[in-house]
């Protein structure tokens, strides 16, 4: 299976699990589609936009930051990404995203089921 970026439609969404702002979400990867993974995407958030902190109880999550900077948290705890910057959510914590800076954020987000214990 090849994706590529220009195919993938778009889908503009508002205010992403509490968030403020706009931003641009392309899927790579939609449940089923691979075992273990919910979803992958790329997503583009535009300035003075973000994803709110939200708890994932059940699922994991990675971000890889591609292009731009800002603020990311974890558990609360914020700290600052830039171009190839990760954070791995585990199940059980909360994370947030936020397009501080003058410029676009781009980031892929993999979203995990919770491994078996």
């Amino acid at each position: 299976m090849i994706r590529n970026l220009n195919d993938l439609p778009v889908e503009l969404r508002r205010n992403i699990r509490g968030g403020t702002g706009e931003a641009a979400q392309q899927e790579y990867l939609a449940a089923g589609e691979m075992e273990g993974i919910l979803a992958a995407s790329r997503i583009t958030l535009q300035p003075g936009a973000s994803i709110g902190q939200h708890l994932h109880p059940d699922t994991e999550e990675f971000y890889l930051v591609l292009e731009g900077r800002g603020t990311g948290y974890l558990d609360g705890d914020p700290f600052p990404v830039s171009p190839g910057d990760g954070f791995l959510l585990k199940a059980g914590h909360s994370h947030g995203l936020v397009n501080d800076s003058p410029e676009k954020l781009v980031f892929f987000a993999f979203l995990t089921g919770q491994p078996a214990p």
